[in-house]
């Protein structure tokens, strides 16, 4: 972009020059001088992006939301961690108990079906997309799967890693926020063996390194920043297994910029792999963000982040990724329900043990 800087000539004779100045305008114009400026076009915008681990709803904390017959709220229960889910600017949640509702009947472990007011408030404290691909998504059949998209769709929350059919699965996640664009793709190991029924195939995305490396570079060069979440691993372990670090390795080289991961239960290490010019950062577990699960560090979870910082130069732009880092989350169990609080905020002690100093140092980027 140009700017016209106009620069006048001076006149000695006052009365000509007011006479000009209203009956002549023209020929001032015409004795301009016309300087030609270049604009800095050069913009950088920064951009938080953010996931929350399991929300896996045991009986023993949607009992504690029932606020009278068939309604639920889950806000008191969440809200003590509002400002961390309030932070990023884009925020995703892996929704690991499929939200049917009460119509289909609730259940909990080992086949779940949630109460749908999970996902509304979830949306209300931050949250602006969900992930279905977990072994738990057909736990309750199609019927809860759709009706699980058809609230997605009727609160406008998108959604990723479960569809309705082929068409829903081939319409790209993408999602702009603050011009930079994000694209994002979501698969799970397995569905604990139920079968995806015939003619749903595209029902639920299963990790298949070719279909995943196919659909990462059909979705690459819409994007800015390349996104997949990835349900894998070994439950409770709390480092990433050989074959997270090979999937992780596989992504990376089909140019994969963040890999959120779900599943152990667990957090696991953040870290950063590099190779020539491409840049891929690892959360390989997010851990529990809400759940029932009494198990050592099952309880702890963590709001991740990732800085994205876009620099535009004229038709040009490049991308950057900084300051991955996890805070930390406990779930405590008190008398009237399990709570979500920051770790740094907790009143009592995780169920190992272990210190908001430990789970810090052990997600610390490797």
């Amino acid at each position: 972009m140009s700017i016209l800087l106009m620069i006048g000539c001076q006149h000695t004779d006052e009365t000509k020059e007011d006479n000009r100045i209203i009956e002549d305008f023209s020929e001032v114009v015409e004795e301009k001088d016309y300087i030609e400026v270049k604009e800095d076009t050069k913009k950088e915008i920064t951009v938080t992006v953010g996931a929350i681990g399991d929300v896996l709803l045991h009986k023993r904390l949607y009992q504690h939301a029932e606020v009278d017959n068939g309604r639920y709220d889950f806000i008191p229960m969440l809200q003590g961690v509002e400002d961390l889910l309030q932070s990023p600017d884009f925020l995703m949640a892996n929704i690991e108990s499929i939200p049917g509702g009460v119509d289909i009947g609730l259940s909990t472990y080992p086949t779940f079906n949630s109460p749908q007011e999970i996902v509304t408030d979830l949306q209300s404290l931050g949250v602006d997309m969900v992930i279905g691909a977990n072994n738990h998504t057909l736990d309750k059949g199609i019927k809860a799967i759709d009706s699980a998209i058809y609230l997605y769709d009727d609160v406008k929350m998108p959604y990723v890693g479960m569809y309705r059919d082929t068409e829903d699965r081939n319409n790209a996640r993408i999602v702009t926020v603050e011009d930079v664009s994000l694209g994002v793709l979501a698969y799970t190991y397995g569905t604990n063996g139920i079968p995806i029924p015939q003619g749903h195939e595209d029902v639920v995305a299963l990790i298949d390194p070719i279909r995943i490396v196919d659909d990462v570079q059909k979705l690459r060069d819409q994007v800015d920043i390349v996104i997949v979440h990835m349900h894998w691993g070994s439950e409770y372990e709390r480092k990433p297994n050989q074959t997270q670090r090979d999937l992780a390795q596989i992504l990376s080289a089909a140019g994969v910029d963040i890999i959120f991961g779900h599943h152990p239960h667990v957090l696991q290490p953040i870290e950063r792999l590099k190779d020539n010019d491409q840049e891929t950062i690892v959360f390989f577990s997010l851990g529990n963000f809400y759940s029932g699960q009494n198990f050592d560090y099952t309880d702890i979870g963590g709001v991740a982040t990732v800085e994205v910082t876009k620099v535009i130069e004229g038709d040009k732009s490049s991308v950057s990724l900084h300051s991955p880092q996890i805070e930390p989350t406990l779930v405590l169990h008190k008398k009237n329900g399990f709570f979500v609080v920051p770790m740094s905020e907790a009143d009592s002690p995780s169920i190992s043990g272990a210190t908001l100093e430990d789970i810090v140092e052990h997600t610390q980027v490797e």
